[in-house]
C-alpha cells in the first residue's frame, strides 16, 4: 500500500525509536518521513539511523505554532496518491494495512479518530524503564480526537489549526464508521513530563502571548498533581 507517515520533531530521541517501531509494525509499507526542527539532541542520527526520510526546518530555537501549522497543512502535499497520517512524534495513530485496505474498499477518506492520553509509570526521563507499546493506562482526551489519518486524492486542503485539534477538510469526505485511537503519549512518567513542561515551557513564551499552550509551565506542584490526578482517573484499554 501506499502510506506516507509525516512526524514533526524537536528534540525526541526518547520517544522516536518507539513511534518508529509503532508505525513500521502496523503500518510496514508505510515511509516515514520527518521534519525537525534543528533538534540539539541526537533525534535526527537516531531516526536517519532507522530508516527515516529526514527534513530541515528552523524556528529559531521557539517553539512557533504558525510554523507547524503550515506544515501540517502542506507537507503532504507532495503525495499524490494513498493514505497520509499527518502527526506530532507522541501521537500514536493505531490503523493496520488490513484496515486501511478495507476502509478503502468502503470509499472511505478520513478516520474518525478517538484521542486517548496514554499514563505511563516510568521513572526515569528517557523513559528506558517501560515498553511504550505495552501501556494501557489512559484517560479519554477530546482534543486529541484528530483527523490524522485521510487519502490523499480525495483531499485538496485539510486546513488544520493550532496543533491540528480543529480541521476543515476540503474535498471528497467519507468518514469511517469505525472509530480508531489516537494514542498520545503524553504522561509517561513523573520525570518525563516534568522534563517535557520545563523544556516545552520555555520555549513558547511566543506562543502564551496568543494565547496557545497555556498548560506548559514550570511549576512542579502543579505538573505533579497532573500526572497524578491522570493516573488516578486512568481507565485499562481492552
Amino acid at each position: 500500500m501506499n502510506i506516507n507517515v509525516f512526524l514533526l520533531c524537536y528534540n525526541e530521541a526518547f520517544l522516536i525509536p518507539h513511534t518508529v517501531k509503532h508505525y513500521k509494525k502496523y503500518l510496514p509499507s508505510c515511509t516515514i518521513t520527518i521534519y525537525d526542527n534543528e533538534s540539539t539532541d541526537n533525534s535526527v542520527a537516531i531516526a536517519t539511523e532507522l530508516g527515516c526520510n529526514i527534513v530541515s526546518w528552523n524556528s529559531n530555537n521557539i517553539h512557533d505554532e504558525d510554523k507547524q501549522i503550515y506544515l501540517r497543512n502542506n507537507i503532504w502535499k507532495n503525495c499524490k496518491k494513498g493514505w497520509i497520517i499527518m502527526a506530532d512524534m507522541d501521537e500514536f495513530v493505531c490503523i493496520t494495512e488490513e484496515a486501511l485496505l478495507h476502509e478503502s474498499r468502503r470509499g472511505v477518506t478520513i478516520l474518525q479518530i478517538a484521542g486517548y492520553d496514554m499514563i505511563g509509570e516510568s521513572e526515569t526521563v528517557d523513559v528506558t524503564d517501560i515498553d511504550l507499546q505495552q501501556i494501557k493506562k489512559y484517560v479519554d482526551n477530546p482534543a486529541e480526537g484528530k483527523k490524522l489519518c485521510f487519502l490523499r486524492e480525495a483531499m485538496k486542503d485539510m486546513n488544520y489549526g493550532p496543533g491540528s485539534h480543529t480541521c476543515m477538510p476540503i474535498g471528497k469526505t467519507v468518514y469511517s464508521s469505525r472509530i480508531y485511537i489516537n494514542k498520545h503519549m503524553c504522561m509517561l512518567g513523573l520525570p518525563f513530563l516534568k522534563n517535557k513542561f520545563i523544556e516545552r515551557y520555555e520555549r513558547n513564551d511566543k506562543m502564551r502571548q496568543k494565547g496557545w499552550n497555556t498548560h506548559y509551565t514550570q511549576d512542579i506542584v502543579k505538573i505533579e498533581n497532573i500526572y497524578l490526578d491522570a493516573l488516578h482517573r486512568s481507565t485499562l484499554l481492552r
